[in-house]
C-alpha cells in the first residue's frame, strides 16, 4: 500500500475517532438528569407559556450553549415510533437597553418551573466543560475515547476502540477535565496531524524513495517536501544545496538575501579633483571631454549588450548637459548614469587585478560613484512620469548596481523600470498606417518595445536567481512579437549588436519553455513524470540545436571559446544555461534517488558533462566586471555543487566526466577572485572546500 494510502486511511481514522456518537434510534431513551423537566407527554410542541418557543415535532433542535445552566431533557417521538432523546440546555437571558429616560429589560423564559428552580438554586456559574458537559467518567481516558464522550477500557498499549480504528492511543498525564469534548476533538485532531506531518517528513533511506520506469502515475509515492518551493527556486544554487545527498548539512546557509544585506564593502571614495581643483562630492558640472571619453566607453563595453538606445540622441542630450549645466530632468540624469556606467567598464579580455575589491579602490570608480550618487537625487522626481527616458534611468541603475555585484538592489531598479514600461501603449494599440510613415513615431514606438523587452528579461532572470516571491509559471512568457531596430540605418557595429539581441530573446524564450517544463514536472522536489520528460528533452534539443545554426556567421558558435567577444560569451552562457536545465531533472533523480534507466542515464551524463563544459567555456570571463557577471559567478558555482553532489552520490560514480576536479577547482579560483566582493561568493567557496576536503582533496 502506497503512503498516499496510508496517508487517506490514517486521516479517515482521524475523522471517525473525533466524530461523537449518537444514541440509536432503536434505543431506549436515557433517563433525564436529576431536576430536569420532562416534557415528552407534548404531542404536537413545546410550550411553555406565554413568550416562550414553540418546537414543533420531528425538527432538528439547534441552540446555542449557554454557560451555566439547570439541565433539561427533552424526548420527542421518532418517526417509526421511537423517543430520539436528546439533551438540551436553556438559560435565563436578559439584555439591558439603557438610554437617557429609563432602562428597559427584556426576557424569555422556558418555563415558570425553570425560571423558579433556578432563582432558588442560582450558585456560582461552573466552567463550560463541566456545565454543558457533564464528566462521568475518570480522568485516565485515552484522548480518543475522551473525545468521542465514550467509555475507554484503559487497555494496554492501545485501548479497544483504537485498536479496532487503528488510532493512536494516547494517554496523558494532564487533567483535562475543563476541556469540553468540542476542544478535545481539536487537540486530538491537531495531534493526529502532527503526528502525521512527523511521519511524512521523517528521513527516509534512498531505497525507500527510489523510483522505477515501471512506476504507474495513479501511484506516485509521497514524498519528503523541500525547504524552497518551485515557485521560488527550482534551478539555483539554493536547490542543489537542499538536495538529500548533503543529508541537510547546509540548512541553515540557504537564505541567499541575508547574504547579500551588506554587500558594499569597498572603503569611501578618496576625494576627487576635477582639473579646475573642486571637490565632487556630488557632481554640478561635467566638462564635455571626459563625458564623450566615458560615453564612447559606455557603448563600446555596455551598450552593445543592450542595444536600446537612439545613440545620436544621447550624445545630444551630453552636449546640453555639458554646455548649460546639469538639471533635474530625466536627460540629465541619464547622461550622469551613462558616464558612471563607462567609467567603471572593463574590456574583456583586459588585464585584471589579483583581487577584483582592488578596482573598486580606484579613481574612475570613484569618479562613477560620483556620478551615481548625483543621479540618486533625480529619482524621486521621475517616478511620476511614465515615458521611455524615465524607463531607460531605472534600468540603467540597475544596470550599475549589478556592475558592483548588488543584486538586490539592481532588482528593485529593474522592478521600477519595468513597471514604467508597462504603460506604454504599443502592445494594446497597432501602430496607424499614417504614424508608420512618420520616422519620428517609428523611432518613438521602437524605443518603447526595445525597453519593454530589455526591462522584462533583466527583471526576470534577476528575480529568479534571488528566488524571490511572485515568481511562477505566469512570469514565463514573453510577448509573440520582437522588437524594432531602433534606427532603420544600422550600421556595422549597430546591427551587430542589434542580431545580438534579437538572438538573445529568441534564446530566452527557449530557456522559459524548459523552466515551464520543469515546473510543469515537479512535486515537491522530485520528477515523478521522468520518463515522459525525455521526450520534451529531445525535442528541446532540437530547439536549441536550430537556434545555433540560424545564428548569423558573426555569432557562430563553432568558434574556439578563447575567441569569443563579450556577445558571444554571453550567448554561449545563456545556451549553457538552457542544456543544464534541460539534464537538471534526470541528475537530481539519479544523484539523490538512484533512479537509474537508459534514457535516464544518458540525459544525467550529458547533464554533468555540461557542468564541465560550463565551467571550463565561462572561464575566460571569470575576473571580467560586467552587469552579468554575478549571475554567471551563481551559474558555474550551481555547476560545481552538482558536480561534488555526484561525486558524493553512491549512484551516479559511473556518470561522473573524468575531469570534474579540474573544473571544480576552476570555479573554486573564480569565488577566491570576487569573495571580498561578494558576500555569497565568500559563502559558497566555504562549501565548495568543505566538499572537496570530504572527498579527501585539498583545496
Amino acid at each position: 500500500m502506497c503512503q498516499s494510502r496510508l496517508m487517506s486511511d490514517s486521516l479517515q481514522h482521524l475523522l471517525h475517532a473525533v466524530e461523537p456518537e449518537f444514541t440509536s434510534l432503536d434505543a431506549a431513551p436515557a433517563p433525564p438528569p436529576p431536576g430536569a423537566i420532562n416534557v415528552s407527554t407534548a404531542p404536537v410542541g413545546l410550550s411553555a407559556g406565554p413568550g416562550s418557543v414553540s418546537l414543533p415535532m420531528n425538527v432538528p433542535i439547534s441552540m446555542p450553549v449557554p454557560v451555566a445552566v439547570p439541565t433539561m431533557a427533552m424526548s420527542l417521538p421518532g418517526p417509526r415510533g421511537n423517543d430520539l432523546t436528546a439533551a438540551m440546555s436553556t438559560t435565563t437571558s436578559a439584555t439591558a437597553t439603557t438610554n437617557n429616560n429609563n432602562t428597559t429589560s427584556a426576557a424569555s423564559t422556558v418555563s415558570p418551573t425553570a425560571v423558579t428552580s433556578s432563582a432558588t438554586t442560582r450558585k456560582r456559574p461552573a466552567p463550560r466543560g463541566t456545565a454543558a458537559y457533564p464528566r462521568k467518567r475518570a480522568n485516565k481516558a485515552c484522548q480518543v475515547c475522551r473525545a468521542r464522550r465514550t467509555k475507554c477500557d484503559n487497555k494496554k498499549p492501545s485501548c479497544s476502540f483504537c485498536e479496532k480504528v487503528g488510532a493512536k492511543c494516547i494517554t496523558t498525564p494532564t487533567d483535562l477535565s475543563s476541556f469540553d469534548p468540542a476542544s478535545l476533538a481539536i487537540l486530538e485532531r491537531l495531534g493526529q496531524l502532527e503526528e502525521l506531518i512527523r511521519a511524512k517528513s521523517g528521513d527516509e533511506s534512498p531505497e525507500r524513495l527510489r523510483l522505477d520506469d515501471e512506476l504507474s502515475l495513479d501511484e506516485k509515492p509521497t514524498l519528503p517536501p523541500r525547504q524552497y518551493s518551485p515557485e521560488f527556486s527550482t534551478v539555483t544554487i539554493e536547490t542543489v544545496l537542499s538536495w538529500p545527498v548533503f543529508q541537510h548539512k547546509f540548512a541553515l546557509r540557504l537564505d541567499l538575501k541575508s547574504l547579500l544585506k551588506a554587500i558594499d564593502v569597498a572603503p569611501p571614495a578618496p576625494s576627487l579633483h576635477s582639473p579646475a581643483g573642486e571637490n565632487w562630492p556630488l557632481v554640478n558640472v561635467i566638462e564635455l571631454g571626459m563625458c564623450n571619453r566615458w560615453l564612447d566607453s559606455f557603448l563600446q563595453r555596455v551598450h552593445i549588450a543592450n542595444p536600446i538606445l537612439d545613440v545620436p540622441a544621447v550624445r545630444n542630450y551630453v552636449r546640453h548637459a555639458c554646455l548649460n549645466g546639469l538639471g533635474r530632468d530625466a536627460q540629465s540624469c541619464l547622461v550622469l548614469l551613462l558616464c558612471a556606467l563607462g567609467a567603471i567598464a572593463e574590456v574583456f579580455h583586459g588585464r585584471h587585478e589579483s583581487k577584483s575589491i582592488i578596482a573598486r579602490h580606484s579613481q574612475s570608480f570613484a569618479m562613477a560613484m560620483s556620478y551615481f550618487r548625483t543621479a540618486q537625487q533625480i529619482f524621486g522626481l521621475l517616478l511620476h512620469a511614465d515615458g521611455v527616458l524615465e524607463a531607460q534611468c531605472f534600468f540603467y541603475s540597475g544596470v550599475y548596481l549589478m556592475t558592483l555585484q548588488r543584486p538586490m538592489e539592481a532588482w528593485r531598479h529593474f522592478v521600477q523600470a519595468a513597471a514604467i514600461s508597462q504603460g506604454f501603449d504599443f502592445p494594446k494599440k497597432p501602430m496607424e498606417p499614417e504614424a508608420m510613415a512618420n520616422p519620428e513615431a517609428r523611432s518613438a514606438r521602437a524605443s518603447q518595445e526595445s525597453m519593454y523587452w530589455t526591462c522584462l528579461k533583466s527583471e526576470l532572470e534577476v528575480r529568479m536567481e534571488l528566488s524571490l516571491p511572485g515568481f511562477g509559471l505566469q512570469d514565463l512568457s514573453y510577448p509573440t512579437f520582437f522588437p524594432s531596430p531602433p534606427s532603420e540605418s544600422l550600421e556595422h557595429e549597430s546591427a551587430r549588436a542589434w542580431y545580438y539581441y534579437l538572438a538573445e530573446i529568441a534564446l530566452r524564450r527557449l530557456a522559459n519553455r524548459i523552466l515551464y517544463n520543469l515546473f510543469r514536472n515537479q512535486e515537491n522536489g522530485r520528477f515523478p513524470h521522468i520518463t515522459e520528460m525525455a521526450e520534451s528533452t529531445a525535442g528541446f534539443e532540437s530547439q536549441a540545436t536550430d537556434w545555433m545554426t540560424s545564428l548569423p556567421a558573426m555569432f557562430s558558435l563553432e568558434t574556439p571559446e578563447e575567441s569569443d567577444d563579450v556577445l558571444k560569451f554571453v550567448l554561449r552562457g545563456h545556451l549553457l544555461d538552457c542544456y543544464e536545465w534541460m539534464y537538471f531533472p534526470f541528475m537530481a533523480e539519479i544523484i539523490n534517488y538512484g533512479r537509474r534507466g537508459p534514457v535516464v542515464d544518458e540525459y544525467a551524463r550529458k547533464g554533468l558533462q555540461m557542468s564541465v563544459d560550463r565551467i571550463r567555456k565561462n572561464q575566460p570571463g571569470f575576473k571580467h566586471r560586467h552587469h552579468g557577471a554575478w549571475l554567471m559567478l551563481r551559474t558555474c558555482t550551481r555547476s560545481a555543487l552538482i558536480l561534488l553532489a555526484a561525486c558524493h552520490s553512491e549512484s551516479a560514480q559511473d556518470l561522473i566526466p573524468k575531469d570534474w576536479r579540474e573544473a571544480v577547482l576552476h570555479a573554486m579560483d573564480m569565488l577566491r577572485f570576487w569573495e571580498e566582493e561578494v558576500h555569497d561568493a565568500r559563502d559558497r567557496l566555504q562549501i565548495l572546500t568543505q566538499l572537496m576536503t570530504e572527498l579527501g582533496f585539498r583545496t
